[in-house]
C-alpha cells in the first residue's frame, strides 16, 4: 500500500494533473446532472402526454354517453326530433368526433375511440335525415341507422365503465338447512 500513497502523493504534486483531473470529474459530474434532469423532464412530459391523451378520451366518452341519453328520447312524441334533437345530437357527435380526429392525428388510431366505420356510419345516419327533412320522406331508415350507431356506442361504453366479474369474485351463500343456493354477490 505504501507505494501507492507514495505515487498519489508524486502525482498530487504536479498541478496539471490535478486541474486536469478536476476538470474531468467536474465534466462528468455535469453530465450526469444533466442526464438526471433529462430523465426527469422525460418522465413529466410522459405522464402529462398520458394524462391528456386520456382526457380527451373521457371527453370523447362523455360526448358519446349524452348522444345515447338525447337518442333515448326518439320515441318521446314531446320532443321536437327534426328541430331540437337532432340538431342537439349532430353537436354532441361533431364535439365527440373532433376530440377522435385530435387523438387520430396527435397519438395514432390505437388511441382513438371511434373507429373509421363507425364514423363513416354516423355521417351516413345524419345524411339519411337531412336527406329524408329535404324530401319530406319518412325517417324510419334514418332513425334505424342511428339507432345501429348508438347500440354500438352502447358496447363501447359498457366495456369501458362495467368492470368484468371474474368467476372467483363471487361469493355463493348455501342454505344449511336445505343445502340450495340463497344468493349470489360479488366481492
Amino acid at each position: 500500500m505504501e507505494p501507492i500513497k507514495a505515487k498519489l502523493a508524486v502525482w498530487t504534486k504536479n498541478k496539471a494533473h490535478v486541474k486536469a483531473a478536476a476538470i474531468v470529474f467536474g465534466i462528468v459530474l455535469i453530465l450526469i446532472i444533466c442526464m438526471c434532469i433529462s430523465i426527469h423532464m422525460r418522465a413529466n412530459i410522459q405522464k402529462k402526454y398520458s394524462s391528456t391523451v386520456a382526457q380527451m378520451q373521457e371527453q370523447t366518452y362523455q360526448n358519446l354517453i349524452g348522444m345515447t341519453e338525447l337518442f333515448a328520447r326518439i320515441d318521446d312524441p314531446t320532443v321536437d326530433v327534426r328541430y331540437k334533437l337532432i340538431p342537439e345530437l349532430k353537436a354532441q357527435y361533431t364535439a365527440a368526433a373532433a376530440m377522435n380526429s385530435v387523438l387520430t392525428n396527435a397519438c395514432g388510431a390505437k388511441e382513438a375511440v371511434l373507429s373509421p366505420e363507425l364514423v363513416a356510419a354516423f355521417d351516413a345516419a345524419f345524411e339519411s335525415y337531412a336527406t329524408a327533412y329535404r324530401t319530406n320522406a319518412a325517417t324510419g331508415l334514418a332513425q334505424a341507422d342511428m339507432a345501429a350507431c348508438i347500440e354500438e356506442i352502447q358496447a363501447m361504453i359498457t366495456a369501458r365503465y362495467v368492470p368484468v366479474v371474474k368467476e372467483e369474485d363471487k361469493i355463493v351463500v348455501i342454505d344449511a338447512s336445505s343445502g340450495q343456493i340463497q344468493k349470489e354477490a360479488v366481492q
